[in-house]
């Protein structure tokens, strides 16, 4: 870690760590610098979530370590925190309970004085019943208190959490109070749960300057529209599920048949329940609603009828995320998606479905590969494509000096296709697959006779490779992954990785012990492995071979 580099382990250090290895506790090191002290410790300590349940905690948030777990606000790390997660039982605001709690635990006046944000989930779960005005006079106390205690905060997120069944309980004055402080003069995020009352979303009208908001139950209701339209001039990122498409143009269309356009919206997400059938919204014409959107995802078969979420903001528009079939190809096709004045910024390119195009469809896939890949940087495929038809489908003689991401990550491909993608990329950086074999390419072939052919005819194969995801492999190929990890090393001079899941460990450890083994004969030692040498390094989620290259001299 930067930690172990910048301190080299002290002495104290590394007693700390064998004595306390599994702990979740942070020790102060004291033979650390103040200098270097006053610059990792902001880093390191930027967040805190405080849980107000029956027994309140406070989970100090480190980089690379396990929270911090302790029942008292701690003056040591409170001056670096820049962001506050409290969690909060609505009920308990209203009887005041919460509040008891916040004065034990220490959380006082000015007790995060350097916070900026301040996250708070409100749960609505079954209680007695609190009276109106004793809720409304308990809340105004936990305004007051959290606004002494947070003197600077200048964003927020509401997440509304129901698990009640109607209003029974909830004081639609007190929420409203609450909802209107927490988000006065501040940058605001709101998501709010499934199945959340009407009274709960009334009350989020008094959210301001809301530039955030996730809706995760159908979104076309009377009370949720009201929301978001009148939301619509500051909203910069939405999320919506969508149980019915033909009720979708409630959300672009106020009552009095009025086009509602989100000016700043800038990312758009469209959802939907598992396995419901939302259909497609009809057609409309000459309407533009998202002029400056930036990200769009659809995480369902395409739903609209024409092209009204790429309307008027070709300019802006860098991700795409939708499934593709020949069906929606020819659809946008048809409506102009793919001419060379449309989408001019598009970077990120996420596409499902493309599966099995069929001979008759072949052209309507050449059509969309030749319009995406000269133009994204990074392109995911999410869903298996013969590896070898998308190489076919692109046009010969076109220069694809743009993409420098490929995701190809449920798709088998070998050590033949891999050498053609890597010439039809020369750009390319990082490309994510399934190894399959070394490929028809190279069968018969020994490992010094493939080095050869590709020395001979490339010699560099690929100047910009750096790393390689394989996501998957047989447990009996592992002979041939190692095979094609040290030739493609030799060949692609900037390659530094192999990135493998973490739940394939022990096949990677034997990839990296026939990487490293002795038993090649000398010509081939020579050849590769007085160049190359290979370590294992363990992330979170990855397991990772790191290719080092040696100075010869």
């Amino acid at each position: 870690s930067i930690v172990g580099y910048v301190i080299e382990a002290p002495g104290d250090f590394e007693d700390l760590i064998a004595e306390h290895a599994t702990d979740s506790v942070f020790k102060p090191l004291p033979h650390v610098c103040s200098s270097w002290r006053a610059v990792a410790m902001p880093i390191m300590f930027s967040g805190c979530n405080v849980w107000l349940g029956s027994n309140i905690s406070f989970a100090y948030q480190a980089v690379g370590a396990n929270p911090c777990m302790v029942e008292h606000v701690s003056p040591l790390y409170n001056k670096y925190v820049r962001s506050v997660s409290l969690k909060l039982d609505y009920f308990g605001i209203a009887d005041g309970s919460v509040m008891q709690r916040l004065q034990q635990s220490g959380f006082g006046s000015s007790c995060f004085p350097n916070a900026r944000e301040a996250n708070f989930e409100i749960e609505f779960a079954p209680s007695s019943t609190v009276g109106a005005a004793e809720a409304l006079e308990n809340v105004k106390q936990i305004i007051a208190f959290l606004q002494q205690a947070l003197p600077k905060v200048n964003s927020t997120s509401l997440e509304a959490v129901d698990r009640i069944s109607g209003d029974r309980g909830i004081h639609s004055q007190a929420l409203g109070v609450l909802v209107d402080h927490v988000t006065r003069d501040k940058s605001s995020k709101l998501k709010l749960q499934q199945a959340s009352r009407p009274s709960i979303v009334s009350s989020c009208l008094r959210v301001h300057n809301l530039t955030t908001l996730e809706c995760q139950w159908d979104s076309t209701h009377s009370h949720t529209t009201h929301l978001i339209h009148s939301s619509a001039r500051t909203l910069q990122q939405l999320r919506i599920c969508i149980l019915e498409m033909t009720k979708f143009q409630h959300l672009i269309f106020t009552s009095s048949n009025t086009l509602v356009v989100f000016p700043y919206l800038e990312r758009l997400l469209i959802n939907k329940p598992p396995h419901a059938r939302v259909g497609v919204m009809p057609a409309i014409d000459c309407v533009a609603p998202f002029p400056r959107l930036k990200r769009l995802q659809v995480t369902f078969e395409y739903p609209f009828s024409d092209d009204l979420p790429f309307r008027s903001n070709s300019s802006t528009l860098r991700f795409v995320g939708i499934m593709l079939d020949h069906r929606t190809i020819r659809l946008l096709s048809a409506c102009g998606v793919f001419g060379k004045d449309r989408s001019c910024a598009l970077q990120h390119l996420v596409v499902d479905k493309l599966n099995g195009p069929r001979s008759e469809h072949t052209d309507c896939y050449r059509e969309f590969f030749d319009w995406a890949v000269p133009r994204v940087r990074y392109l995911y495929i999410h869903h298996p494509i013969d590896t070898q038809f998308l190489l076919q489908t692109l046009p010969p003689d076109r220069g694809y000096n743009n993409l420098q991401l490929l995701s190809v990550l449920h798709s088998s491909i070998s050590l033949s296709q891999i050498v053609q993608v890597l010439l039809a990329f020369p750009q390319l950086k990082i490309l994510i697959c399934r190894y399959s074999n070394m490929g028809d390419g190279f069968c018969g072939m020994s490992i010094r006779q493939v080095a050869a052919m590709l020395r001979t005819k490339y010699d560099p194969l690929n100047q910009h490779i750096q790393t390689l995801c394989i996501n998957d492999f047989a447990a009996n190929s592992i002979n041939m992954v190692a095979a094609s990890i040290l030739l493609l090393a030799d060949q692609c001079p900037h390659l530094r990785m192999i990135k493998f899941p973490k739940q394939r460990e022990d096949r990677v450890l034997n990839v990296l012990f026939r990487l490293n083994q002795s038993r090649y004969p000398t010509e081939f030692r020579e050849s590769f492995l007085s160049k190359l040498d290979f370590a294992l390094y363990q992330a979170r989620l990855y397991t990772i071979i790191r290719i080092k290259r040696k100075v010869l001299c």
